[in-house]
């Protein structure tokens, strides 16, 4: 009788292949939260970047006032850009409007106008967070009295930037 090898694993190696594998996955889940978190705050950013610019260009088109406003009672429900905007939640003629989906917590003082010229009032800060295991990813983004919108990694100073336009990804996650 002639013996055929046989190719194939065992129980045993198969077991063990697995209990290789699951920890391998559970040290690499950490830091792929963390990419999505980050991935995450970065949508909602460029998304607030893109309706800053919208409403300084519409302002200076239309030679009004435009304003970046809350959707309804608070900026993480989403917010609008609208023409001649008076106090209060969004109306009846909105430019634009973003509804961001994830846990992105929003916070401004109120709403963000830019007049005729495109020149914001004051220096607006809204700072972004998305809660993480192990802390707070924390985004700042300020639009300067000359209507510039700039982005930087960590929590608001407070004072008006004077830097540069770049967008500093690095270090926003702990």
């Amino acid at each position: 009788m002639v013996r055929v090898p046989q190719w194939g694993l065992s129980l045993v190696e198969l077991l063990t292949a697995l209990v290789v594998l699951s920890v391998l996955i559970s040290l690499a889940a950490p830091s792929f939260s963390r990419i999505l978190t980050e991935q995450r705050l970065r949508q909602v950013s460029n998304e607030l970047r893109i309706s800053l610019v919208t409403a300084r260009a519409e302002a200076i088109k239309r030679g009004e006032t435009v304003a970046v406003r809350p959707r309804a009672q608070s900026w993480d429900e989403g917010w609008c850009v609208e023409p001649n905007a008076g106090a209060g939640a969004c109306g009846k003629s909105v430019i634009q409007e973003f509804v961001p989906s994830g846990a992105i917590a929003v916070v401004t003082d109120d709403a963000i106008t830019f007049n005729g010229w495109g020149r914001a009032t004051g220096c607006p800060q809204l700072a972004l967070t998305a809660p993480m295991k192990g802390g707070l990813c924390e985004v700042c983004v300020s639009v300067t009295t000359d209507g510039r919108v700039v982005t930087a990694s960590g929590q608001c100073s407070g004072s008006c930037p004077g830097g540069s336009n770049d967008i500093a990804w690095v270090g926003a996650c702990p």
